[in-house]
């Protein structure tokens, strides 16, 4: 029955971690930040794809913009999933987890 520091993350006497879904607000933070990492490799990536498909001989631009396009469902997932760790999560109350 140890009195805690309202910011503290860590409860002196137990050990328990402050956090959401049994894990701490900062591993929440670097994995939408790595979600953000994946969204944006995937746009590098999809230029580089589309360049690469209308650089072609028989290719137009349109088949590089369908190439790109193709990648675009997966880099709105990771950017939602992203956004959400970084936003949403801090935001949901903690609880005390062993």
């Amino acid at each position: 029955m140890t009195e805690i520091h309202d910011d503290a993350s860590i409860c002196p006497s137990c050990g328990a971690m402050r956090g959401v879904w049994g894990h701490p607000i900062g591993n929440w933070l670097r994995a939408g930040n790595f979600m953000f990492g994946i969204a944006a490799f995937l746009v590098v990536l999809g230029i580089a794809l589309g360049g690469w498909v209308s650089s072609g001989y028989a290719t137009t631009w349109f088949d590089g913009l369908i190439a790109f396009l193709f990648l675009v469902p997966f880099m709105l997932l990771f950017a939602a999933l992203g956004f959400a760790l970084r936003s949403i999560i801090p935001r949901l109350p903690q609880h005390w987890y062993r």
